[in-house]
Parts: C-alpha cells; structure tokens; sequence
C-alpha cells in the first residue's frame, strides 16, 4: 500500500451535513456549493500567543449579516483583461482587489496598477465618472460609491 492509498482510507467519508449548526441561524449546514463558509476570529494576547476560534455558517447566512457597503454578491467572479486587469471592480470587495490591477470603477479609463494606490489623486483630479465639485468632494464622492472597494 503506497502512502497516497493509506492516506485516502484515513479520509472521513463525505457526509451531507456539516458537524457544526449553521453560527447565525443555528440551523444545520448541508455540504453544497459554497457552503460551509468558515469563519476564523484571532486576537492576540498577553503572551504573544493567538488565541483562534472557529464557526461555520451558511454563506446566505454570512452576507446578509454584513453591512451593506461590505457585501458582494455570492458567488461574484473576477473578470479579467488579457493583461490581468480587473474590470468588474464595482461588484466585488477588497479582498478580490488589494495590489490586483483595476480598472477605475467609476469611469472604466484609469487603470490602478496596485489598487487602492493611487485613488485619491485620481478622483480628486481626473475621474470622469464622478459628478462632485471640488477635489475633497470628489474623493468623498467616490469612498462613499466605492465603500466595499477599501480595507477598514
């Protein structure tokens, strides 16, 4: 018996529900598309170990308990330029953009060649697709549309 055949007979036969309820509804998770997401909260403590807890939860769940400027829709894909640019940047959240290439949500002309890098002057100065006076008012303006794009 090799070692990827012994690992395999180790492997727990795939079940249809998870072990765990569902954090938020309490309700059982069944094993499908998507589902379980994990959630994993760390904190640090006073001697510099991490004290990490686990939950599992119905991704609907999951996205109906985050502020709306936080949500992207399930199951949201990444489209891409031949070059790698992101151009669907409006329909995602930071973690699909942090240092990717983007395409400038609001006017679909500046290309980010490490996002967020870069936004202020932008909007402040040259974005098209935003609609305030003023460069305070302008990168206000896009924040506020662009809310889920930013980290914190």
């Amino acid at each position: 018996m090799n070692i990827r055949d012994l690992l395999a007979s180790m492997k727990p036969a795939r079940t249809e529900f998870h072990w765990d309820p569902c954090c938020f509804c309490g309700q059982p998770i069944r094993v499908a598309d998507g589902d379980p997401c994990r959630l994993t909260f760390e904190r640090g403590t006073e001697v510099r170990d991490r004290l990490a807890s686990e939950y599992f939860c119905h991704a609907s769940c999951f996205q109906a308990h985050l502020d709306e400027g936080l949500r992207a829709p399930l199951g949201a894909t990444v489209e891409r330029r031949p070059d790698g640019t992101i151009t669907n940047a409006a329909g995602l959240t930071a973690d699909h953009l942090t240092h990717q290439r983007v395409l400038c949500p609001a006017c679909g002309e500046k290309v980010f060649v490490r996002w967020p890098e870069g936004w202020d002057a932008h909007a402040a100065h040259r974005c098209a697709g935003l609609t305030a006076e003023g460069e305070e008012s302008r990168k206000a303006e896009f924040k506020r549309r662009f809310a889920a794009l930013f980290q914190g």
